[in-house]
């Protein structure tokens, strides 16, 4: 889960959040504040008489040099790195409250590749970009373990995702990512939910009437509803005692997680599993949080629909359908109850404290801000909410949000990871089995590619003309395989690219569809292209097709990114749309032209009606030769009219043909060179002068022509008997006024029109020039077409219509 631009819009917009300077400092120590392990030992042997802890002393010490003893042969080629003392390694060395500033202490004295033992635990320590990116992103396989954390192993046991290892842990993350990326299962995406918490939790700011607040425990609720929601398929109260007590949980185990007694359990966990203390309370507090989660599951089981999954849950429980008969499936109810416990884990702490630190940041740089706020106003507007396809047009909003992360280096450590076989790693064998532990901060305080990394600055992913600049460097949670698919090495093959170009200067655009049957021939019927920078796999052929748009149509149900089109309407409408906006307005558009008998005339009358009057334009050429392309336009233009505006226009009319004029002109700068130099290089043709700018002026001309439509229609709207498409959205609009996330709004129906004009018009009239030409090319099939049986029979049916000749 993601820090969203509408979470930003409440800071910035619609909530006033006064922090005074002390409050900001014991906010800011509240976070990061640890105990040092000296106090802690000390404390815990004031008790313990002199002779006592010699005894111990002395034991540990001969412990310490058993298991020395028996470090393997490979231990001599180790990385290098400061030496422990008995019992407690490097633990003593190890500030916690300016971590970071001893491990670039020992990296400037060890190398960026060092060893360090946590008690008698050995680790490997990564620091610095070069070595975390060879490590987990080059040789990613050979690290993908996870590495021990006592505690978390005792309190997960293996299972879940975040703590589990192997095929366990393959399974589940593939299955959890699959879901949560093709979540638009139920009537609401992921991100109509976050929309939905996010005017909840406005909502609870509002109530505060400006007063000082912290908001802590509000931003913790509206996280975890929205990870309730996805999970469990609801929300709840932010008073709700079953939600409080679950908070109170989570919040109680990460605390202890971080603790020194967490941090003691996972230096020497055979130890304090003997010694009272709160970390005893972990399991316990699982235990109690893995109730919670099965009580839902057993509410999800009598209403399980499997045509319908409502939620995780419900996905979860049909895959355990799935693999009932396979008795080493990891799909289980205790892997459910521990990925559920982890997902809340991962997303609720990490996101919320990220959202108050960028609370505090841009407190105190107010002149930031005022830019984002800036640039919310021109992208978004106020007449309705934000969207993930903003993100492309808000290039400061999305730098500031990264530099919010990477300055704040929210895990200094990342998770750590393991080599399961002994491992070569640049001069040194790394032995099998030893945790793997990357510092992320190196990565993100890097001067060579962040300057000034100490100081705040959004201007770290900026270019010089203000476009977002993407940054390899960018690790605030872990390094991950490339920005590519999980493996770029699995993409399916294809032809070589060329730098900047790709493989546009492949493509004949004059000859493209044997371009592709022969990259088809030579590398399969699923091939990879680069437009410009930009991948594209190209499905070739009837198997490859089906299997992605029709067997596995939920996966590939997304709409791929045409920059100019992008630009061009924003994301919005029917075509260029996605997610839950998309298939809102589709199942409704569908609905709507599926019934339309609604007023005095069905489609089918209608394309009747328009026919006899092309009959009649063509009747007036007295059989002279005649271009039918404006003819046909006219007819084609006019039926989408009646449809969606309740009228027809005279072949003449003004109006008609501007807006048939700008339909073509835009149709053919879409697929003339300047359009397609500007899908394959956006940000270099935005600057270029050229025809591909007057798309947009044309477009927005196309919707004032639609919206002067709209306002004739309001004064006369009878919602009892609604005329056409135009009466069936405003209708809809008034259903959904008390929905701030509805997406039918008046922005969208202008788009939406104009979609319904551009992908009829030109694709029927094309068709049917297309077709004239065939027939008079094959006089036979047209003879064949006039004298079959089934002609005649429909020329009688039809015959009061005379729409044959």
């Amino acid at each position: 889960m993601s820090f969203t631009q509408r979470n930003l819009e409440f800071l910035l917009v619609k909530v006033h959040v006064y922090v005074t300077s002390s409050e900001y400092i014991k906010l800011e120590s509240k976070l990061i504040r640890l105990e040092s392990f000296q106090s802690l030992l000390a404390g815990a042997m004031e008790p313990l008489g002199t002779v006592t802890i010699l005894m111990i002393i002395c034991i540990s010490c001969l412990v310490f040099l058993a298991v020395r003893s028996r470090t393997p042969e490979n231990a001599k080629q180790l990385p290098p790195g400061p030496p422990p003392l008995p019992i407690v390694g490097n633990a003593l060395q190890l500030k916690t409250n300016n971590l970071a500033q001893v491990l670039q202490e020992f990296s400037e004295k060890y190398g960026s590749v060092f060893t360090m033992y946590f008690g008698a635990e050995r680790i490997v320590v990564l620091h610095g970009y070069d070595a975390v990116k060879e490590a987990l992103i080059d040789r990613g396989d050979e690290f993908a373990a996870r590495g021990h954390l006592p505690l978390a192993d005792d309190v997960n046991k293996g299972l879940g995702i975040v703590f589990s290892n192997g095929e366990v842990w393959k399974q589940l993350r593939r299955f959890a990512l699959t879901t949560l990326r093709n979540f638009g299962m139920g009537k609401k995406s992921i991100e109509e939910r976050i929309k939905e918490e996010a005017q909840f939790l406005l909502e609870k700011f509002q109530d505060t009437q400006e007063k000082p607040l912290d908001p802590t425990y509000l931003l913790s609720c509206a996280l975890s509803n929205v990870i309730c929601a996805i999970v469990f398929g609801k929300r709840y109260d932010y008073n709700d005692k079953k939600f409080l007590s679950m908070m109170s949980l989570m919040n109680e185990n990460f605390q202890v997680f971080s603790s020194p007694w967490g941090q003691l359990y996972n230096v020497f966990p055979s130890l304090m599993k003997c010694i009272p203390g709160p970390h005893h309370k972990v399991l316990k507090n699982n235990l109690a949080l893995r109730e919670f989660v099965l009580e839902e599951v057993e509410e999800h089981k009598p209403a399980l629909d499997p045509s319908s999954p409502r939620d995780f849950i419900d996905c979860f429980l049909m895959k355990m359908d799935q693999e009932k008969g396979n008795s080493a499936s990891h799909f289980t109810i205790e892997n459910l109850a521990i990925s559920t416990v982890d997902l809340f884990a991962a997303g609720t702490e990490t996101t919320s404290t990220t959202l108050r630190y960028g609370f505090m940041i841009l407190l105190k740089y107010p002149e930031i801000q005022e830019k984002v706020h800036e640039e919310i106003d021109r992208v978004i507007g106020r007449s309705r909410s934000p969207c993930m396809a903003d993100r492309g047009e808000m290039p400061y909003t999305d730098a500031v949000i990264h530099e919010i992360q990477r300055f704040i280096s929210l895990l200094p450590l990342s998770i750590p990871h393991a080599v399961l076989k002994d491992t070569p790693f640049r001069q040194y064998v790394i032995p099998k089995g030893t945790t793997i532990y990357p510092i992320l901060t190196s990565v993100l305080h890097d001067s060579k590619e962040f300057p000034n990394p100490k100081e705040f600055d959004p201007g770290h992913f900026l270019h010089k003309d203000g476009t977002f600049r993407k940054s390899d460097y960018f690790m605030p949670f872990s390094a991950v395989r490339s920005r590519t698919p999980e493996n770029a090495k699995q993409l399916p093959p294809g032809p070589p690219p060329l730098p900047i170009v790709g493989n546009a200067l492949q493509l004949k655009t004059n000859n493209l569809a044997q371009v592709l049957q022969e990259f088809g021939e030579k590398y399969g019927s699923v091939f990879t292209m680069y437009f410009g920078t930009e991948r594209v796999v190209v499905l070739h052929g009837y198997d490859a097709v089906k299997e992605a748009l029709i067997d596995r149509g939920d996966e590939f149900a997304a709409r791929g990114r045409l920059p100019l089109a992008h630009d061009v309407n924003k994301g919005l409408g029917i075509i260029f749309s996605n997610g839950e906006m998309w298939k809102q307005l589709r199942r409704f558009i569908l609905t709507t032209l599926r019934n339309f008998g609604m007023g005095k005339k069905s489609i089918e009358e209608r394309i009747q009606e328009e026919a006899q009057f092309l009959l009649e334009k063509f009747q007036d050429t007295q059989e002279k030769p005649l271009d039918p392309t404006f003819s046909l336009s006219c007819a084609i233009s006019n039926v989408i009219c009646a449809i969606i505006f309740g009228k027809r226009y005279d072949y003449n009319d003004k109006k008609l043909l501007s807006m048939l004029s700008l339909i073509s002109e835009n149709f053919q700068l879409f697929s003339s060179p300047w359009g397609q130099l500007y899908n394959v290089f956006p940000s270099l043709m935005k600057c270029i002068p050229g025809p591909h700018h007057k798309v947009l002026k044309n477009n927005l001309a196309i919707r004032e022509f639609v919206l002067e439509e709209v306002e004739e229609h309001k004064p006369t709207l009878d919602p009892s008997s609604p005329r056409d498409f135009i009466d069936c959205y405003l209708m809809k609009m008034d259903q959904e006024k008390g929905n701030s996330a509805s997406h039918f709004t008046i922005e969208n129906l202008a788009i939406s029109t104009v979609d319904l004009f551009g992908a009829g018009t030109e694709t029927t009239s094309t068709t049917l020039r297309y077709g004239f030409m065939i027939l008079l090319k094959y006089p036979e099939i047209q003879d064949g077409l006039l004298k079959r049986k089934c002609m005649k029979k429909l020329t009688e049916l039809l015959a009061d219509h005379e729409v044959l000749a």
